[in-house]
């Protein structure tokens, strides 16, 4: 598989594994039908949301995002993050699925070492918290479609 459809694969397992977990708090879920929804994942009673899985930017203790999906992740009702653990480092965050408060949370920027331009999530800061860590039945599963070097 390529790199594109691992990414894809890993970003459906992780809105499924988010609207299981609130359908099993009782949260009515819908699911967004366009794969490309500009504006959100998920409709939970009523609420956007918008999940993204991905293993962190470790040296940063962050999560990151591309430019293009800043207005996405700042404009919906909750944001998700869940940290997915890395295949050759380990991480204090890793394996945890995080709420994010959309309107609050703060960023910076950050130049890769291929010259992308990130934008970074800080994981320690109010308006991120941890919700719970994931069963690492689930977590292996997930990793078998990261494609983070790390």
């Amino acid at each position: 598989m390529s790199r594109i459809e691992n990414m894809e694969i890993l970003g459906r397992m992780g809105e499924k594994y988010v609207a299981n977990v609130l359908t099993q708090e009782g949260v009515l879920i819908e699911q967004s039908l366009n794969h490309f929804d500009s504006k959100k994942d998920l409709i939970g009673d009523g609420k956007t949301i918008e999940v993204k899985t991905q293993v962190p930017f470790i040296i940063e203790n962050a999560f990151s995002i591309k430019a293009n999906q800043i207005y996405k992740c700042r404009n919906v009702d909750v944001l998700y993050f869940i940290a997915i653990p890395a295949h050759n480092h380990k991480f204090k965050h890793e394996g945890w699925l995080f709420r994010i408060d959309p309107k609050t949370f703060s960023t910076k920027i950050r130049k890769t070492k291929d010259g992308r331009e990130m934008t970074l999530i800080p994981i320690d800061q109010p308006a991120v918290t941890p919700i719970h860590k994931i069963d690492n039945t689930i977590l292996s599963e997930m990793m078998k479609y990261t494609v983070s070097g790390y």
